[in-house]
């Protein structure tokens, strides 16, 4: 059964990205700690991401060419 099916659902964090407004982390898995940002910032139609958790190292994101912004850090 899924809850929300206007959503909708993927195990593939790449295609997960694809065609995204905006991109919010709100986990501290170690498969989006470990994500390439080259790799990933084309994926999205803005390469604009909220680290919700403040998981990441924003200085690999941004020069990447990804807008960062995390929770209880001040913005760039």
């Amino acid at each position: 059964m899924v809850r929300n099916p206007e959503l909708d659902y993927t195990d593939d964090l790449a295609a997960s990205l694809d065609g995204a407004e905006l991109v919010v982390l709100a986990t501290e898995w170690p498969e989006y700690r470990q994500a390439d940002p080259r790799a990933l910032v084309d994926r999205p139609a803005n390469s604009l991401l909220v680290d919700c958790r403040t998981t990441l190292d924003p200085e690999p994101w941004r020069a990447a060419g990804w807008t960062i912004h995390q929770l209880g850090r001040p913005g760039k």
